[in-house]
């Protein structure tokens, strides 16, 4: 269950969105958080920075000819108004006033009464995190309520000699703590975000991944039902072209289906009928106590004639599911046509002089890349339909060359086919007259083996006929690399 859960589409889908969603939530939030700090701190240090600085330049002169109660209280005073504590110390960073009056005389070992008193640097801080317990080795008074604060030192000259230095001590919890608002705030923002897109997620995926849905349902379907499965198609994209693919592949698992159906029906009809036409005139003969020899020679070659038919049609349908299957690959070479027709025309002329039919040729040099024995079983066919079911007038044989297309043409003066016959010419064991077919020898397989032949050759065969006037069946083939 749980693996069905997690392995569909829709799942996967919200699962990537989210992951994608969420990442890039949090960079921006991380964003977010750094560009405001950045601005924020940056503000307050280069602001307080300055401060003392001024700070710095204003006391130097305090320092010379005034009592240490004056300095004193005028580090008081400046510390008052500048809201934090002040810090004057010697050249070896002992403290000499403290606002505070708490680390007089203490030596600072902090890395920013260095960089001023040793390095000569104009300006330093750095940022301390005061614990309440460790309060006695920090520079907060005990009234403090923040933990963050920022150490800022600033040389102090007297003449442009360095005489020591200030230092100032200021909380910047105020602008920590603003930050951390923000970034809850933001982070409240953005698990709303988080549970609104979870939600719209959820909905958009099922409306995005229902066609799949459907689909795989048809599917399932298709497999136990085996056909009559459509899925609804609506819009477009790649996913109304899955759908309409899908409803063209049942579709032609139908007609195959259909196909087959028909064809295992007729082939067990065409396979009984001379079985049964064999059994019936071998019963006669043998429940006859003194037969005549007459009838049993009749008998006999009416039995042979029923083999011959019967092998006729085993060989047509191996040949036929050959075809289907692409057991025998094509050997392409170069063919002159008019040449091969003109070979079958030969041989079928007999069958025309039997029949009293004008069989005539009107052959023009044509080359084709073809598999010679496949194309002479459709010369032969359409010639030798021709002649079978025309009982009186011609067949008239033409091989051309049209639109860079090699044409091969029989047309006969014969029976004719029906109009609304045309259709189902090619189909497997369709007959236009059933008692003539049979009489001639026809299986009803001859023309669906040479479409199958055609176009295996990337050709079609186009058919035009009238009852009762003829018909003339056309074989267009590609010319051999445009050659005539």
């Amino acid at each position: 269950m749980r693996n069905k859960l997690f392995g569909s589409v829709r799942a996967r889908m919200s699962g990537i969105y989210l992951l994608i969603t969420v990442c890039a939530l949090l960079f921006i939030g991380q964003m977010v958080s750094n560009l405001m700090e950045d601005f924020l701190v940056s503000q307050r240090t280069q602001t307080q920075s300055q401060e003392t600085a001024r700070l710095a330049l204003e006391i130097g002169p305090e320092l010379m000819g005034n009592s240490a109660e004056n300095i004193y209280a005028y580090v008081q005073e400046r510390a008052y108004s500048m809201g934090g504590r002040v810090l004057v110390l010697d050249m070896d960073g002992v403290v000499q006033v403290d606002s505070a009056s708490q680390h007089n005389g203490y030596r600072l070992p902090y890395r920013e009464v260095r960089d001023v008193l040793i390095d000569g640097a104009e300006t330093s801080y750095a940022f301390h995190y005061v614990q309440r317990e460790d309060e006695s080795g920090g520079l907060l008074t005990w009234n403090e309520r923040s933990i963050w604060t920022v150490y800022y030192t600033a040389p102090i000259t007297v003449d442009g000699t360095y005489v020591g230095a200030v230092l100032y001590c200021a909380s910047i919890q105020d602008v920590v703590d603003s930050i951390n608002d923000v970034n809850r705030q933001t982070t409240m923002i953005f698990l709303i975000m988080m549970i609104t897109i979870v939600i719209l997620t959820f909905l958009l995926s099922g409306w995005l991944t229902k066609p799949i849905v459907d689909l795989t349902a048809a599917i399932r379907r298709m497999g136990t039902q085996g056909y009559g499965v459509r899925v609804k198609v609506s819009g477009g994209g790649e996913i109304a072209e899955l759908g309409k693919a899908f409803n063209r592949m049942s579709e032609r698992i139908e007609d195959h289906d259909r196909v087959r159906d028909e064809f295992i029906a007729n082939a067990s009809h065409e396979l009984k009928t001379p079985l049964a036409t064999m059994k019936l005139l071998s019963e006669t003969i043998l429940y006859q106590d003194d037969p005549d020899p007459a009838m049993m020679k009749e008998f006999f070659n009416d039995v042979n004639h029923e083999i011959d038919r019967l092998s006729r049609i085993v060989t047509e349908l191996l040949r036929l599911v050959q075809e289907d299957a692409g057991a025998q690959a094509l050997t392409m070479e170069p063919l002159r046509l008019d040449m091969l027709t003109e070979r079958v025309c030969k041989r079928l002329r007999s069958l025309a002089e039997d029949k009293h039919i004008a069989l005539s040729c009107e052959l023009q040099p044509v080359t084709i890349l073809a598999d010679e024995m496949r194309m002479e079983q459709v010369v032969i066919n359409l010639v030798e339909n021709g002649l079978k079911y025309t009982d009186a007038g011609s067949v008239k044989v033409r091989v051309y060359s049209e639109n860079d297309e090699a044409v091969f043409q029989v047309t006969d003066t014969g029976i004719g086919i029906p109009e609304e016959a045309l259709g189902h010419l090619f189909e497997r064991f369709y007959r236009v007259d059933k008692a003539r077919s049979r009489g001639t020898g026809g299986t009803g397989l001859g023309l669906s083996i040479v479409e199958k032949i055609v176009a295996l050759h990337n050709g079609y065969i186009q058919v035009a006929s009238k009852l009762g006037k003829g018909s003339t069946f056309t074989v267009r083939l590609p010319i051999k690399g445009g050659d005539q």
